[in-house]
């Protein structure tokens, strides 16, 4: 089986006033059809930079890819031009944003933003109702076929009285309704791939919990192939199926969520399950991660973890490690390992 999406070497940088920030040092990511994979690390070490990639939202300049592939489907999608972009974009890609307060118009109705997400999406796509295959349906029948559709997405995305609520502004909506509603205009385009960047950071648990489900309970009844961004490693226990690990800017440990839980391998990845709170752990019993997060205008050479790393050798300050086995589909960078192998 092919990948779906397949990410190799990328870098990423920012002109910014205090200097090139090296964003992404050879990113490696790749995804089959039907997986959920979740991306974690702390802020700031390249989550959302790589997921913006994929549909090329990021501003350029300030923004510059300098190297490396994004495939979609065997297809370089960093070469194609804007207005093929725009094209792909509502064709294959869907993304579920961190905030649905500021990414909903607070002046326009649900119905108005996602009718016009909709229409833009077909339009984009060339997508045009079955029946209507073959004709030139007026605008009012294309605004009407819209308009179900709306219906049926805030159906499908658990929101009650769709066709009653579609009529209300974004205030009139909870938080995690309104998380609902930006589902549902990911959804609008039936696409390949959906991206959720921290879709749940801005709610409370409980919701938190209720959106996670609806993502689950969508890629079963639709095969959706998920890419989720998070920082928090219960949200990747109860959703994904595989993990990446990502550390300043790299990939550094990739393997199914379970056996990454139980057998962590990278001393970042042991790191940050040591940090999650446990029943049993005491006031001040938690476990961190010395130092700090390196500056990345002038990254550390070598592995970019050694400055923070109690395992750290002459060989992780000179050459970047490169991922290698150790264990059924789970991978680490790390010169411990391959100095045991």
């Amino acid at each position: 089986m092919t990948h779906l999406l397949n990410i190799e070497n990328l870098h990423l940088e920012f002109d910014t006033y205090d200097g090139l920030v090296k964003v992404l040092a050879g990113v490696d990511l790749s995804m089959r059809r039907g997986d959920v994979l979740g991306l974690v690390g702390e802020t700031g070490c390249g989550k959302s930079m790589t997921a913006l990639s994929v549909p090329r939202l990021i501003p350029m300049p300030p923004g510059r890819i300098t190297a490396g592939r994004v495939q979609f489907n065997g297809e370089d999608i960093l070469n194609k031009s804007e207005s093929d972009m725009e094209a792909f974009r509502a064709r294959h890609l869907g993304m579920i944003f961190q905030d649905p307060v500021t990414n909903l118009n607070p002046l326009f109705t649900i119905r108005e933003q996602l009718v016009d997400a909709v229409l833009y999406q077909r339009a984009q796509g060339k997508k045009v109702p079955g029946r209507w295959r073959g004709f030139a349906p007026s605008a009012r029948q294309l605004r009407k076929d819209a308009h179900e559709r709306a219906v049926e997405l805030m159906r499908l995305t658990g929101i009650p009285d769709g066709d009653r609520r579609i009529y209300d502004y974004p205030h009139q909506f909870s938080g995690g309704m309104r998380q609902r509603v930006l589902i549902a205009m990911a959804l609008a385009g039936d696409p390949d791939l959906l991206i959720a960047d921290e879709p749940t950071t801005a709610l409370d648990v409980t919701i938190q919990a209720q959106i996670l489900r609806l993502i689950r309970s969508l890629v079963s009844q639709l095969g959706l192939t998920v890419l989720l961004i998070t920082h928090n490693l219960g949200v990747v226990a109860r959703s994904c199926e595989r993990v990446a690990v990502m550390y300043a800017g790299r990939v550094i440990e990739e393997a199914p969520v379970r056996e990454l839980f139980r057998n962590p391998k990278h001393p970042y990845t042991r790191g940050l399950i040591a940090a999650v709170p446990q029943k049993e752990v005491t006031r001040g019993g938690l476990e961190g991660i010395p130092g700090m997060i390196p500056n990345l205008i002038d990254p550390p050479g070598g592995c970019r973890f050694h400055p923070r790393c109690q395992h750290t050798m002459a060989v992780c300050r000179q050459t970047v490690p490169t991922p290698v086995p150790v264990g059924e589909q789970h991978t680490t960078a790390c010169y411990l390992y391959e100095a045991e192998g």
